[in-house]
This record gives structure tokens, sequence and C-alpha cells, in this order.
């Protein structure tokens, strides 16, 4: 089951008790992402994970997003019947007691947040635990930038016409600005002649910046005060998990930025890969791998001195992420060789983006500040995943042998990686001109082959060999 398909079902249906196989999902990254779908849409269902290679660290995760249990095959059939009736004896809590239920989904809200590393994922526990003590079914996140509501989350369904009427109320009231200068942590706004009640809910996650989650057509709790107190505990808990990430985000910068570039090393190269795989196995998409090297850069060194090549380095780095999409990463792989990822990228694309690139850089004069006045060129080879290759490795395997291919026959050149299994075993390469007849094409007019974002197109300019 994927998380959008489990959302609809335990939205539609209450379930007491979901088990979990890791077995039959594709990663223990996908389980997590189910589990927590169930919690953060149905706080009252328990949830028991089973799986054959269960870890001591998924076990952890899976308890800190709420699991009942998390039990490994061959399991002891006592012990999952006790973890059954734990789950059921939990729910059963949940439907005798008002107050007991109340608890209990603040409890399953804050350890859901608590367990979080990306503010998307808070605010979206944060909408789902408001919209279930409101009973309402459209809310959204908001912050005010330029003193103007600006949406950050999505509503909880798929309706624009509500998403309108939510958006236009909100305008109506100004309550968000009101709110943060009375420092009201919330707010019921009354229904108006033409315009439905609202709830406004104020709290911080990174930084000093105040967020708002704005429901539609709210039903007043009963006990005010003991809402309020749980407002409160929420708040905390938010903001204290915000400060956590914002460590933790420290801790990663040192982790995943290469010091003489400021760009992404390898070790988050290999992160975002894997993310990238997963994103193309579930939409269908490829994605683009351009593996750029600067030719004779050795020489460089030799001349200028190392120093020079380390401040180059840095510049090219920064020249290289002008040139991509804004949507794609660049990263140091080591040395003189840098990689870019390029989500969502067909061929035609890749190959725009990258003769973008490799004739910025020719054209660049770099380290003009230390009046050195330098020009270089780079070689690229590019790759799609699965088209050339259908693993991490492989795929940057392909992107390289592409670039070697350009290092060997021309420089100052891309190449483009063969198909497994096609009549030419060698790569191809991509001049200036066929770029710009991709660019000039119906089929770049049609959206995936257009030229790069806030990039002028290509001109275009006779085929031919560019020297190094």
């Amino acid at each position: 089951a994927r998380p959008e398909n489990l959302a609809e079902w335990i939205g539609k249906f209450s379930y007491n008790l979901v088990i979990l196989d890791c077995d039959d999902v594709e990663s223990s990254d996908n389980v997590l992402s189910l589990l927590e779908t169930v919690k953060r849409i149905s706080p009252m269902t328990s949830v028991i994970v089973v799986s054959a290679t269960a870890t001591i660290d998924q076990a952890v995760a899976a308890i800190r997003l709420g699991a009942e249990d998390y039990l490994k095959k061959p399991f002891n059939l006592e012990a999952f019947q006790l973890a059954v009736k734990r789950g059921l004896d939990r729910r059963m809590l949940y439907s005798e007691s008002s107050g007991v239920s109340a608890y209990l989904n603040l409890v399953t809200c804050c350890q859901m947040i608590s367990a979080s590393l990306e503010p998307s994922r808070i605010f979206q526990i944060v909408q789902s635990y408001i919209r279930r003590e409101l009973k309402s079914n459209f809310s959204a996140i908001f912050q005010v930038e330029a003193g103007q509501p600006k949406r950050v989350s999505d509503t909880g369904a798929q309706d624009r016409a509500m998403d309108e009427i939510l958006e236009i109320t909100l305008h109506a009231s100004a309550a968000l600005d009101s709110m943060a200068k009375a420092g009201e942590v919330y707010r019921f706004i009354e229904r108006g002649q033409l315009t439905p009640s609202l709830f406004v809910f104020r709290f911080r996650c990174l930084g000093a910046v105040d967020y708002y989650c704005v429901c539609l057509s709210p039903d007043q709790p009963q006990g005010v005060a003991d809402f309020e107190s749980r407002l409160k505990l929420l708040r905390a808990q938010i903001e204290v998990t915000g400060k956590n990430i914002e460590q933790y985000q420290g801790v990663q910068s040192l982790a995943y930025v290469d010091d003489a570039t400021g760009l992404y090393n390898t070790r988050y190269l290999y992160n975002i890969l894997e993310r990238e795989i997963a994103n193309a196995k579930n939409n269908h998409k490829p994605f683009a791998i351009l593996f750029m090297d600067g030719d004779r850069f050795k020489s460089i060194n030799d001349t200028h001195g190392h120093l020079a090549g380390t401040k180059l380095l840095h510049e090219l780095g920064a020249h290289l992420k002008k040139f991509v999409r804004g949507r794609d990463t660049v990263f140091r792989y080591g040395g003189d060789e840098f990689v870019a990822v390029l989500p969502g990228c067909g061929l035609d694309m890749a190959k725009v983006v990258a003769e973008r690139v490799r004739k910025s850089v020719e054209e660049h004069t770099f380290l003009q500040s230390e009046g050195f006045n330098i020009r270089i060129t780079v070689s690229i080879g590019v790759a799609l995943y699965p088209d050339h290759a259908d693993s991490v490795k492989a795929v940057i395997n392909a992107a390289d042998h592409a670039m070697y291919s350009a290092k060997r026959k021309v420089r100052n050149s891309v190449f483009i990686a063969p198909l497994p299994g096609s009549d030419t075993a060698e790569a191809q390469e991509v001049t200036p001109a066929d770029a710009a007849a991709i660019v000039a094409s119906s089929a770049a007019v049609s959206g995936e082959a257009s030229p790069p974002d806030n990039v002028t197109p290509l001109p275009t300019t006779p085929a031919g060999k560019r020297k190094a």
C-alpha cells in the first residue's frame, strides 16, 4: 500500500488496529511513512509493525512514531496476542472517555512531532491534530511576508473552491497581524454575513517566524480551558522540536558540506540519489546526472599555486550552481570533479542544461578579483535514471564514463552515456547546435525540453570541435 492509499482507507473507516508488515513494503522508510500516515490521520488506531529483518534503530523509530509494538518474525504467538490486546485496550480508552481520548490524541501528536526533523511534516501533524480537535475538514499553514499571508502548507483536502473560501475569509478577518501584535496563541473568528467561521493557532517552529494554522468552520470545544491548555503544550512541543531541528541542521551541514567549495559533498549526494530513485519509481519520471570535470586543472595549480586552485574550485562551484535549473543540486565529487542532480529531467532537457553549463564556463573569466584572469573549460558526461542505469552507483558510473569519453575525444564538450543493449557502446557528443535545435523545437515549447529556469535560450551556433 502507498501512503496516499492508506490515508484514504484510514480516513473512510475507523480501524481499531493496523498491522504493517515490513517485508511487503519496499523499504523501512516507506514503513515509517505508512506508520506516520496512520497515526497522523487516526491517533486512536493502534499499529503493530512486524519484520523479518528488524533492527534496534528501526524499532526505536517506529515506537517514537507511535507504534504499539515492533516484532521480529518469526515471533512468539503469545507476544503477538499480547501486543494486539494492548492495542485494542488503547482504542477502548479512546472510546470510553473523551478526556482520556483528548489526552492520548495530544500525546500521540507530540510524540510524532518530537520524531520529526522536517518542518513540513510538523505542519502536517499540527493540521491533522487541530482538524480532529475542532472537526474541521479544511486547513492550511500560513506565515506573513511583507504584511500579507503566504501559504506554506496545503489544505487537508483537494477542493479548490473551499481553499479559496478559506483564503478570502482569512484576508477579510485580518487576524494574523493582530494576533501577533496582541501575543495571542489562538483565536476563534465568528461567522460573518458572507464568510464562514475560522480558528487560528499561532506557533513558532524554526527561528522567530510566526506560523498560523488556520481551520475553516471549526466546532467550538466544550472545555475551552482544557483545550487552551492542550494548545499551549502543543505549542511548547513544536518549539522544542524546532530547536532540535536547527541543531540537527547545523550538524548535518558540517557532515554534508564540502569545505573548499561550500557545495554538498559525496556523502549527501548518495542520500539525494537514493531519494530521487524512490521518487522516480513513484512518479515514473526520470532524473539526470551531469558529471563535470575541469580540463587540465592540474596546470592551474602548477602555474598559480594550490591556494589559487582552491579559490578557483570555490568560484567554479558557485558558477555551476547559477547555470543549472533552480530545482537542481550541485555537489563536489572530489578534486576538480562536480556532479549535478537534475530531478524530473528527460534527456533533451539534460542536454540543454549540460551545454548551457559548458558554454558558460568556457566564456567566464575566473579569479578576476585575485588578478589572475583564468580561463578554463569543463568536460561533461550525462546519464539518466533509469534509462542508462538503475542504481545509485551505476548511474554515477555511466555519467563518469561519458565524461571520460569527452576528455579523450575533444575536451570542453558534452557526451551522453550509451543506452544498455544499444548497437553502439560509445558515448555520443552533444554539440551546441544540437542543444539549440532542442530549444527551438516544438518539443521544447511543450515543456520537457524548455530552457533551464531563469536562463535565456541558447543561440544557434555551428557545430564543431571546441578547443580546451
